[in-house]
């Protein structure tokens, strides 16, 4: 299966950014694989893979200011990927999110 991308540049005063338009998801997998579980919702705790968060984590062993790309998981427990790497295991609690997923990737 082939995947068409489309690149767009976009300038905003001093700031320029390439966007990479991407799938904002079906309710079918890529391939279709009867064994794989696919849930129901595509939300979960208000927040959906691929939307840009920003996570201030005040407890446990991974304090620190995250931005970056959310990866969901059903049980609040998430991975963001940020510019320097995956951080995984952060709970929904410290998050909050600052764009929604709109079928573009964004990166300056």
């Amino acid at each position: 299966m082939t995947m068409h991308l489309q690149l767009r540049s976009r300038v905003k005063g001093q700031l320029s950014s390439t966007v990479l338009k991407t799938s904002r998801g079906g309710n079918k997998p890529a391939e279709f694989n009867p064994s794989r579980h696919v849930p129901r919702e595509k939300i979960h705790f208000g927040f959906q893979t691929g939307d840009i968060v920003k996570a201030i984590v005040t407890t446990g062993k991974k304090v620190g200011n995250y931005v970056g790309k959310v990866a969901i998981r059903s049980s609040g427990s998430f991975n963001i990927s940020t510019k320097n790497g995956l951080v995984q295991g952060i709970s929904n609690k410290f998050c909050k999110r600052i764009h929604a997923k709109d079928g573009y990737s964004y990166a300056y």
